[in-house]
């Protein structure tokens, strides 16, 4: 796995390298703020009660040229409770290659394609379940509305894998999808 992570560290410090040299214009960082719903897919020992809830993330990004930019996010991915006390939460952070399609000077389409680490947490009631760590690809869609040349607000969907160990530190997979707002700042 950790090959994995050079070669796609490596492939996108390049290409980000390349686009840059080819294209000019509308580059420069961001920070941004999300706010959302996620919704991780963890089955509870003692049966589900509530699977979403409230998460917060931030972004940081450079933008090459108006069609490629790489983002780091850290951001939740949701918490699901049982029918007793028990609870999974789980957060993330990424690295990802975006692809931008402009629809006109202020609006933006884009896809986004990287690598995300994620970490469940899972409360000492639900004894049969561990906390866990999982690095897998993570990918997403979202659209961008410039208010200005420094102010953007988004629309955004995010998927990750993440997983949950049993007794035996045997790893179940769990999927989450993130729904988000935010916005961002253009240096």
């Amino acid at each position: 796995m950790k090959v994995f992570r050079r070669v796609l560290l490596g492939t996108l410090l390049a290409a980000a390298t390349i686009s840059n040299m080819a294209f000019a214009g509308d580059t420069g960082a961001y920070v941004g703020l999300n706010l959302g719903i996620g919704k991780p897919d963890i089955n509870m020992p003692n049966g589900r009660d509530k699977q979403s809830s409230a998460v917060a993330g931030v972004v940081l990004g450079y933008k090459f040229n108006p069609y490629v930019a790489v983002e780091g996010q850290y951001t939740g991915i949701g918490k699901v409770t049982d029918n007793v006390s028990g609870s999974a939460k789980g957060d993330a952070a990424s690295l990802a290659v975006l692809g931008i399609l402009p629809l006109n000077e202020n609006f933006n389409l884009y896809g986004k394609l990287g690598v995300a680490a994620t970490k469940t947490t899972v409360s000492s009631s639900l004894s049969p379940m561990n906390d866990a760590t999982r690095t897998s690809v993570t990918y997403g869609l979202g659209a961008e509305y410039n208010v200005n040349k420094d102010i953007g607000m988004r629309l955004g969907w995010d998927h990750y894998n993440a997983a949950i160990d049993d007794v035996g530190n045997h790893g179940k997979n769990v999927n989450a999808n993130v729904a988000t707002v935010g916005v961002v700042y253009h240096f």
